[in-house]
């Protein structure tokens, strides 16, 4: 494998079913598709999340969203087109003065904006800007509270753990907690790190943003920094600083970050992905605050306005935004059942493996006896079981990708 860096290697799971991490649906409501990825190329995992893929470590998987109890569907921003809203604004800014210390919250709960008595910075809609809002009390020296931000390699250190325990125990009563699944989750990652010649630009590949207030760890952002994108993974903090509403705040920071890369003068990267958007779970549904979005279709893999969607998905469980049930008349009409015109008895995007001909795979790299090779060069493996294993992945992850990355047999 040394000698082929430049290819994606991949294993695949196949279908399965798990329990849902957004609803209380009971055991194996969760459908997906997965692939164990030993190293991904930065572009090959940027083609993957735009039909729908995503990230866990290095476990790769792709949501059926017509099976699943809780549809995921892919959301991104462009970054270049942000409008922030009042609520967002005040944010940033109530985040500044608490750094001046001209805000002090009265308890850890305060978020309330209006027990702010300092004066507020006058800025409007149109004289806000983002990205000097967000840097304003960035390492200044004259402030009551020292604030930095350093982005580096994903990596472990007891610091980062320590957080993300007291994070996961006091905001999601996890008590099943290790070093070895931290590592796993939010330390390993598959993609290469490609350094970039651009000054400014720290590379494609797999980041940890932390944020020290005094000199003290307070948050991490999990980032993948991909040729188009900034992929937010996950984001903890810790709960002392809850008043901060440090979780909105680092949504705000990344579409900045993804600005700040842009202008920086890589060009294609001005989207921002903030993983998945799940209409009926709060937890997820906020993403729609951050405007303009777009969600993926999950049949045609083509970008839809949020606002176009948001009227079907409260009308429809699962729905294609290119292909919607017919009759659909406004936001307010509910209509019964659901149309299966247009809509692959497969799960929604992929193939229908039974349709893949042995001539689509013959040319499919694969990892066998420790090279690379063309699965029709290898006459032994030419048989049902292993024509059919090729033929699952090829419809779940569609030819381009197919064809690129090495799928690991043994």
């Amino acid at each position: 494998m040394s000698t082929s860096l430049g290819y994606s290697f991949v294993q695949s799971h196949g279908s399965y079913a798990s329990e849902c991490g957004y609803c209380n649906s009971g055991e194996d409501t969760s459908h997906k598709f997965g692939l164990s990825a030993i190293r991904l190329t930065c572009q090959d995992y940027q083609d993957l999340i735009d039909r729908g893929w995503r990230r866990s470590g290095t476990f790769i998987y792709k949501p059926n969203l017509r099976d699943s109890c809780c549809p995921q569907y892919t959301i991104r921003l462009d970054a270049t087109k942000f409008h922030a809203s009042k609520s967002q604004r005040q944010l940033i800014n109530r985040f500044n003065r608490f750094l001046e210390g001209t805000y002090v919250p009265s308890d850890a709960n305060d978020t309330d904006s209006n027990k702010d008595k300092s004066k507020p910075r006058k800025r409007t809609e149109n004289t806000f800007d983002l990205i000097e809002a967000i840097h304003e009390a960035e390492g200044r020296v004259d402030l009551k509270h020292k604030f930095k931000i350093t982005i580096e390699l994903s990596s472990f250190t007891q610091e980062k753990y320590q957080l993300y325990c007291k994070y996961q125990t006091i905001i999601h009563n996890d008590t099943e907690l290790s070093e070895e699944s931290f590592r796993r989750f939010l330390v390993n990652s598959p993609l290469k790190h490609e350094p970039q010649v651009t000054p400014n630009t720290p590379g494609y590949g797999s980041f940890h943003q932390c944020y020290y207030l005094d000199d003290k760890l307070i948050a991490v952002a999990v980032l993948d920094i991909l040729p188009k994108c900034a992929s937010s993974v996950y984001f903890f903090y810790d709960p002392d600083f809850s008043y901060l509403q440090l979780g909105k705040y680092s949504a705000l920071r990344e579409i900045s970050m993804t600005l700040d890369l842009h202008i920086a003068g890589l060009k294609d990267l001005h989207w921002y992905y903030m993983g998945y958007y799940i209409h009926n779970c709060q937890k997820m549904s906020y993403k729609g605050q951050y405007k303009p979005s777009n969600l993926l279709d999950p049949e045609t893999y083509e970008w839809h306005p949020f606002e176009n969607c948001a009227h079907l998905l409260n009308q429809y469980k699962y729905v294609s935004f290119a292909n919607p049930p017919p009759n659909v008349q406004s936001a307010n009409h509910e209509i019964p059942g659901q149309c299966t015109e247009n809509i692959n008895l497969s799960s929604p995007g992929m193939l229908d493996s039974n349709k893949v001909t042995d001539d689509a795979i013959k040319d499919m790299l694969v990892y066998i006896g420790g090279a690379v090779k063309r699965f029709n060069s290898v006459p032994y493996l030419n048989h049902f079981g292993e024509k059919n294993l090729l033929k699952e992945y090829y419809a779940a992850v569609g030819p381009e990708l197919a064809k690129k990355m090495v799928l690991i047999m043994y």
